[in-house]
């Protein structure tokens, strides 16, 4: 084996295994001729604590037919936000709860889904219930979809909690 066929051999195998690493955001893939993509934005990247930003979880067709996404539970477009070391910080416990139903989501060509949440730097999106103000430092926003025919998960938004 000449040294040129080893350094192919190991540069393949080092790009089939970034290909498969787990943590890396899968955010756009094919169905059918249909790229669908899933993307998180934020309004701002840096905070007060109790100032309110708003995050925004686009789903999209960008193919020219319709796609329908199947679902073994309620919940479709998932939004989540992790502290600096990877911990879930929204939902608290780690995991939404979801209701047992099948459900599905069309999106017909160059049709987006959109959902927005508020963030003030606490514990949970905004609402009427007392929230727990989080501590200064990095939190990183991203979405999630666990749809019957593909998984994505956005890029990470990093906020900036001061």
């Amino acid at each position: 084996m000449t040294q040129f066929s080893r350094y192919a051999g190991a540069l393949l195998l080092m790009v089939l295994a970034s290909c498969n690493d787990p943590a890396s955001p899968i955010s756009s893939t094919l169905i059918g001729d249909n790229l669908v993509r899933l993307t998180a934005s934020a309004s701002a990247r840096e905070l007060a604590s109790g100032s309110p930003v708003t995050l925004r979880i686009t789903l999209t067709n960008e193919g020219a037919e319709a796609v329908t996404l199947h679902f073994r539970n309620t919940c479709q477009i998932l939004p989540f936000i992790r502290d600096s070391r990877g911990a879930n910080v929204i939902p608290d416990g780690g995991g939404w709860g979801c209701g047992t139903a099948l459900t599905e989501l069309s999106l017909g060509p160059g049709q987006a889904a959109s959902r927005e949440y508020v963030w003030t730097g606490s514990t949970a999106f905004q609402s009427e219930m007392p929230l727990i103000p989080m501590p200064p430092g990095r939190y990183y926003f991203s979405a999630e979809v666990q749809a019957q025919e593909v998984a994505l998960r956005s890029a990470p938004i990093e906020l900036i909690l001061r």
